[in-house]
Order: structure tokens, then C-alpha cells, then sequence
């Protein structure tokens, strides 16, 4: 009887052992595709009456109202058409997926700066930007972005180390 029990145990410490072996490899599979995901995606609010909601569904309670058309927002999951985004003051909600666009690529100033006509700080200064400022975005190459303020018609180069809502492999 007790060459059973010592038997038994061994094989339920195997099985344990099989068990743990088994999460650990589905957990470090997970772990390293969500570790892939973090060059997270970016869109815009589209909308001058966006919600952005407690969770993915028109029921839930609704936490902000936006009304800047063009904020960036990032995306960090997507349940059928909605969104869980984050905002640039680090708010976290989700919002349909038909208030957001992936078109039209934004960027936002985190405080003031100037926008140059070329990337360097030795070129001429095309315009100053407030915070909260939001410009379009073409690419960014070598810690500088090319920006466009359609509404004031400027153009420029700005450093890539003030803004947000963006990743280079995300700007094309």
C-alpha cells in the first residue's frame, strides 16, 4: 500500500509539473504577442460628438464627450466595433469604431513649439504651435516629423520628441 501511495504522489507531481509546464509556455506565448502589440495603432476622432463609453456597447455609461475633431487617440483593444482607446491625458474608454478614423493621421503637441521648414533647428522658423495643438502628420525620419496645419496653411519639420499620438512604423 505504500509503494501505491508513493507512486501516486509522483505521478500528481508530474501531472502538476505537465500542467505548470504547459501555462507557462501558453502564458510566454501570450506574453510575447501582447509584447508585439504594444506599437500600438493610432486613429483620430472623426466626429465633433464623439462618446467615448465605460465599455464596448452603446448601453454603458458614457464618461467624455468630445468635440475636437482630429484628437489621436490609441488603440489598445478592439471588441466587434468598438474600440478601448486611450487619449493624450491617459484617459482610458471605449468608443465605436465609425467615430474614428485611421485615415487622417494626427498628432498632438504635449506643450509649445516651433515648427521648422526643414529638419533642423538651424532652419527658418515657419510658425510657433501652442499646446493641445493638433497637426497632421506625413512621416517621421531621423527624430523629425513632417507636419501640415491645413487650417493655417503652414507646413514644417518639428522634433519628434513633443508630440503624440503616433509611432514611426504607424506614419507612412
Amino acid at each position: 500500500m505504500q509503494n501505491f501511495i508513493t507512486n501516486f504522489s509522483h505521478i500528481k507531481f508530474k501531472v502538476l509539473a505537465i500542467n505548470f509546464l504547459f501555462i507557462f509556455i501558453l502564458y510566454n506565448d501570450s506574453f510575447s504577442e501582447e509584447l508585439e502589440k504594444h506599437n500600438y495603432e493610432f486613429k483620430s476622432i472623426k466626429s465633433n460628438n464623439a462618446n467615448m463609453r465605460i465599455g464596448p456597447g452603446k448601453r454603458f455609461e458614457i464618461l467624455w464627450n468630445f468635440k475636437k475633431v482630429g484628437l489621436p487617440v490609441k488603440i489598445l483593444k478592439k471588441f466587434e466595433q468598438w474600440y478601448e482607446i486611450e487619449t493624450p491625458d491617459g484617459s482610458i474608454g471605449w468608443m465605436w469604431s465609425k467615430l474614428l478614423s485611421s485615415k487622417e493621421k494626427t498628432i498632438i503637441f504635449k506643450k509649445k513649439d516651433i515648427i521648422y521648414r526643414k529638419d533642423s533647428t538651424d532652419s527658418n522658423i515657419v510658425a510657433n504651435v501652442s499646446e493641445n495643438s493638433i497637426l497632421n502628420i506625413y512621416y517621421c525620419k531621423n527624430n523629425w516629423c513632417k507636419v501640415e496645419s491645413k487650417k493655417d496653411k503652414v507646413k514644417g519639420y518639428v522634433k519628434i520628441d513633443n508630440i503624440w499620438g503616433f509611432y514611426t512604423s504607424s506614419v507612412k
